[in-house]
């Protein structure tokens, strides 16, 4: 497989080359998906805008997209695409970490339907309490997002978007380790009401979380499965023809066995919002939303719990000032509670005050973005982060651009007010504690990219970017406490293209990145320097469609704890091959079988933990 990977690695230029020379079509002025689609993101710009149009990286991932790969879990999905890493410290329903362009998963922006959803204590999102189920639509936006959104969008920005797809449905999942899901969904999209509500339920036997490499205080060989249920719903109401009011909520609770306990994890979003025309250029929408993320971690070491609140009031205008010119402006609000018991006892909360502006210019040929905004946050002060981007667009279709922005991550509450643990050697010395002295984590971009539809049925994107974060939270300070001392080197390239015809659809990517400690010159962990994907899909009859995807990963760096004090390793690289298939019986039935790991490869994404091995998972969907 390794030299699969160096082949691969070599043989993608070359490819990409052969693309260039094609005919551009002029008149392809906009993206499609493989529906045939117009391929909108709301997310880069805070507003619909199409993807070709925006002048960022964009990856939109459908519930067909889904479908047509059959996976089972949402970071089978995120794998596959440019930028994206992945570690997992087990199988499906374990703690897992999303890194975006090498930044850590604390400085990527997670939504769930426009609301935040990271933790305020850990300050990451736990993708093990979001079930792929549940998911209509991913919006994936690489690069600083903080002049439009605030603190942790320094990696970028995924956004989730819940299922809300118009009638019913039930859908079934028997597959490995003793997996078994049941989902229902039900909605109706009237003239004046809109309702959708989706329920899920999934369980699993699971398998061992760790193995040997996890060291003799960690390693228990022991079955560890989980077990979640989800619902998420949506009603709106046309007032009349100008004004809309509507209300979401989206709840998931997972349970899940660890070697050395289990976990009860909790995410819950509640929102509604008003919308208003108040005149055909300018539109008004105010939003209130609530994000709840507890925990509950029970072990050898006795049971502690994690609970925090988000409440978050956000109003935005968007106002259209002439045919080429965009104009948005808002202000927002936002403040986090967290209660910790158990092995530590603490409580406090933060928030967050802030004004925000996004200008969208077209002038001929020359596209020009800019945003700006200003945060003032209760611990850290004020912080201003901003956004310029300008693109030229060769046709219609074809855009290099460059963009500079800015970013930042504020220090969470656990970096703040964490009052540490006791020493081993001196129970009056207090470790590992928090700082209400920190400053925010900073950051600086710059980016070249390109864009283009290859004749009517293809497209290639490509980007260079280059990212410096300083002042990163680290515990190096008197008793391992928090300080800001690290400064991280982030720099890479990403290279994508895709097609489709009448019965192909296929896509390539390629990722050449390095994360690195700009003092130490060493690598971050679990992140590799090359990443190759490439899927491909073929309808063998009207009703039948056969797929494959491929993941081929270098070795990452990573730590092992198995020894004290802990020490550096490697992580060998991997590929890993699934293949699906969708088979339509009827109008309304559909059959689905996934092959995952076919090559049965023992891989590791962190040290000491155990992935899937080879796995067949079948599926069923009725819709009526």
């Amino acid at each position: 497989m390794k030299n699969l990977s160096i082949a691969l690695s070599i043989a993608l230029p070359a490819v990409l080359l052969s693309g260039l020379s094609s005919n551009v079509a002029a008149d392809d002025a906009v993206n499609f998906n493989q529906s045939g689609e117009l391929e909108i993101s709301v997310t880069a710009n805070r507003r619909e805008r199409a993807t070709l149009n925006t002048l960022a990286p964009v990856s939109v991932i459908t519930r067909n997209d889904i479908e047509n790969t059959q996976a089972q879990d949402i970071t089978e999905v995120l794998r596959l695409q440019n930028g994206v890493d992945i570690a997992r410290n087990g199988g499906p329903g374990t703690s897992t970490s999303v890194f975006l362009r090498g930044s850590n998963s604390k400085q990527v922006l997670v939504l769930i339907d426009g609301v935040r959803v990271s933790s305020g204590t850990s300050g990451q999102f736990d993708w093990a309490g979001l079930p792929l189920t549940q998911v209509e639509k991913i919006e994936i936006v690489r690069g600083p997002r903080a002049a439009l959104y605030g603190s942790d969008a320094i990696g970028g920005i995924i956004q989730i978007f819940t299922r809300k797809e118009s009638g019913s449905y039930v859908s079934g999942t028997l597959g490995k380790y003793g997996t078994s899901g049941l989902n229902l969904g039900l909605s109706k999209n009237g003239e004046k009401v809109d309702f959708a509500l989706n329920v899920a339920t999934e369980n699993a036997d699971g398998f061992s979380a760790t193995n040997e490499r996890a060291g003799e205080f960690s390693f228990n060989p022991d079955l560890d499965g989980y077990s979640k249920q989800s619902v998420n719903g949506s009603l709106s109401f046309q007032i009349n023809d100008r004004t809309k009011i509507g209300f979401g909520l989206f709840h998931s609770d997972n349970n899940a066995d660890f070697d050395q306990g289990e976990s009860d994890l909790k995410v819950q979003t509640l929102s509604t919002y008003v919308s208003s025309k108040i005149s055909d250029k300018w539109n008004t929408k105010l939003t209130l939303s609530e994000a709840i993320n507890d925990t509950v971690s029970a072990s050898a070491f006795g049971t502690s719990t994690f609970d925090t609140k988000r409440q978050e009031l956000n109003w935005q205008n968007d106002l259209s000032l002439s045919e080429n010119t965009d104009f948005t402006v808002g202000l927002n609000y936002r403040k986090t509670e967290a209660e910790v018991t158990g092995f530590n006892n603490y409580s406090d909360d933060i928030d967050n005050k802030a004004i925000y502006a996004n200008l969208i210019n077209t002038f001929g040929k020359v596209n020009l973005d800019v945003s700006a905004r200003y945060d003032k946050h209760s611990q850290a002060g004020g912080k201003a982060t901003g956004n310029i981007a300008a693109g030229y667009s060769f046709t219609p279709s074809s855009t290099l651009y460059a963009s500079y922005g800015t970013a930042f991550r504020a220090p969470n509450i656990n970096d703040l007010f964490n009052p540490g643990s006791p020493s081993f050697s001196d129970p009056d010395i207090f470790q590992f504690a928090g700082n209400p002295d920190l400053d925010p984590e900073t950051s600086k971009s710059f980016e070249v990219g390109f864009k283009s539809n290859i004749g009517t049925n293809a497209r290639l994107v490509m980007s260079a970017f280059r990212t410096n974060v300083e002042d990163q939270i680290v515990f190096e300070g008197p008793n391992n406490q928090l300080i800001n001392l690290d400064e991280t080197l982030l720099k890479g390239i990403e290279i994508g293209l895709s097609g489709n015809s009448d019965n192909f659809d296929w896509g390539i990517g390629a990722t050449f990145q390095r994360a690195i400690n700009s003092e130490t010159k060493q690598r971050l962990v679990r992140r590799p320097n090359n990443k190759f994907t490439a899927n491909v899909g073929y309808k063998v009859s009207p009703k039948t469609r056969i797929g494959a995807d491929l993941l081929v990963s270098s070795d990452r760096a990573d730590n092992d704890f198995s020894t004290f004090p802990s020490s550096r390793t490697s992580l060998k690289g991997y590929s890993l091959l699934n293949l699906s298939l969708n088979h339509k019986v009827s109008k309304n039935l559909n059959l689905g079988l996934r092959v995952e790991n076919v090559t049965d490869e023992v891989y590791e994404t962190a040290r000491g933990f155990n992935t899937p091995r080879r796995g067949a998972f079948f599926t069923f969907t009725y819709r009526d």
